[in-house]
């Protein structure tokens, strides 16, 4: 099914610092952690693509950092989280997913350690904060959501624009480094990650107590040499298929284990008992679920469904479009069940059959050469 949009109120859902800068009579929002996010604000998506493949693109984004701390913070997380969270240095950060205890994925996210009194997870959607809450009784810890807001800054030249703000030498933040700096005399931290698989950093403010519209036009202004412009999501969903980024909620959720989505990786077994643990290492459902499909003709959508030669359905697109890179429609498959190769399969669609491919993801760069 394609995306809807309903008028509703927003009186129960928080506004960003940089609200304001979005806001257009044309501007389309999603709701997010409670959060509103501009999903379309009138922009030409496939002129923004390409401005992000060769220059920058400045995006208002929904993702929630929650802060950890305490003298039981790290064994509290890995408590929490598959892999072992005391190997993250000071000045790093990982990916990290945590599993309930049947081994079904309840979140994904980035771990940061900007300090060494703080652990930062910047959450996906959904309800972690009362889960983890919930099994921190045994633990002298404390994790709370700080009001933090959050801006990404992605593509080729975005470095540019972060020596230009920060006097930070990019060579100094390697891929998944954070440092804590001040932008317009406010204090903030900022990681060397991001939503699209091209090069870019991210900006977490420390509370809510921030000229947004001041620092979103700072940041424009200071990056004309870079070419930034502000973009909205449409944009960034492009490139985060391209590059097999997942949305929990839209492409993995319970109903998938890490090594279903490809993520097997993420599992430490080595360490100490985890949620999930048992469930993962006894599960047989090892083969990949979650894949990537191609198709010459159309641009998937979600909730198309796949069958496979013999006109059996064998799965549904979770998120799809258009690839101006690859010339052909992509998308993101959930199987029914795991397969071991590459097939061709029948895209169903409201307009017919079309002819796809299942295929390994990501669907360009797999070695993740552009964001380093």
């Amino acid at each position: 099914m394609a995306i809807a949009y309903l008028p509703v109120s927003s009186h129960r859902f928080k506004r960003s610092p940089f609200f304001a800068c979005n806001d257009r009579p044309d501007t389309q929002y999603g709701i997010y952690n409670n959060r509103l996010y501009p999903i379309s604000s009138g922009y030409d998506e496939r002129v923004h693509y390409q401005h992000l493949r060769e220059f920058c693109c400045l995006y208002d984004v929904p993702e929630t950092p929650l802060l950890i701390t305490g003298p039981d913070r790290d064994d509290f997380l890995n408590q929490l989280f598959t892999r072992d969270i005391r190997k993250i240095k000071t000045g790093r950060a990982v990916y990290a997913l945590a599993c309930n205890h049947e081994g079904g994925i309840i979140m994904d996210g980035v771990l940061m350690r900007p300090n060494e009194e703080q652990l930062i997870y910047v959450q996906a959607n959904g309800d972690f904060l009362n889960w983890a809450n919930a099994q921190a009784s045994d633990f002298d810890v404390t994790i709370q959501d700080f009001d933090s807001w959050v801006l990404q800054v992605q593509g080729p030249t975005s470095l540019d624009v972060l020596e230009a703000v920060t006097k930070t030498k990019a060579e100094s933040l390697p891929y998944f480094a954070v440092i804590e700096t001040d932008i317009l005399g406010d204090s903030f931290y900022i990681s060397r990650t991001g939503w699209t698989g091209e090069r870019g950093f991210e900006i977490y403010s420390k509370n809510a107590d921030f000229d947004g519209i001041a620092l979103w036009q700072h940041l424009l202004e200071q990056g004309q040499q870079a070419n930034l412009i502000a973009s909205d999501i449409s944009s960034m969903h492009i490139r985060r298929l391209e590059a097999g980024i997942l949305d929990y909620g839209t492409d993995i959720d319970q109903s998938t284990n890490p090594f279903e989505i490809g993520f097997g990786r993420f599992v430490d077994f080595k360490k100490p008992d985890f949620n999930g643990k048992s469930a993962l290492a006894d599960t047989d459902h090892r083969s990949p679920r979650l894949l990537g499909l191609k198709t010459p003709d159309v641009a998937p959508v979600r909730g198309d469904t796949v069958q496979d030669v013999a006109g059996h359905s064998v799965g549904s697109v979770t998120a799809g479009a258009w690839s101006p890179t690859l010339g052909c429609g992509i998308a993101l498959v959930l199987l029914d069940r795991g397969i071991s190769h590459e097939q061709a399969v029948t895209l169903i669609n409201q307009s017919g059959q079309h002819a796809a491919a299942i295929c390994a993801l990501p669907f360009i760069d797999p070695e993740k050469r552009l964001p380093r």
